[in-house]
């Protein structure tokens, strides 16, 4: 049976979107205003992400440093996505894959 392999590629802006639109939704402390600058993988447990986030008009706190997992990430990709109207299937098997510094949605079918 063939099998499908698809991935979705966000920008820094969309993960921010993402992320703080995740975050209202299921009420928890929101990611700080500002800019998503790196996503990395916590070298410490491969299940979670290091986000950090710039703002230079903040004096307090300039550079942020949030820990997300990726299935809280996942989720909340999916939720951008429905409301920019990218399909998903629901039987599809999704992950987060950060690959040459980009942040990727992968959606596998089969």
């Amino acid at each position: 049976m063939p099998k499908e392999d698809r991935r979705i590629i966000f920008n820094n802006e969309e993960i921010y979107k993402a992320l703080y639109a995740m975050c209202s939704q299921k009420q928890i402390k929101k990611p700080p205003p500002g800019a998503v600058t790196s996503l990395k993988i916590d070298e410490n447990d491969n299940a979670n992400l290091i986000v950090t986030i710039e703002n230079p008009q903040d004096i307090e706190e300039p550079v942020a440093v949030r820990e997300y997992s990726r299935d809280f990430l996942a989720a909340a990709l999916m939720l951008l996505c429905r409301g920019l109207g990218i399909p998903l299937p629901k039987g599809a098997s999704k992950s987060v894959l950060i690959k040459d510094d980009q942040v990727m949605l992968r959606v596998q079918i089969g």
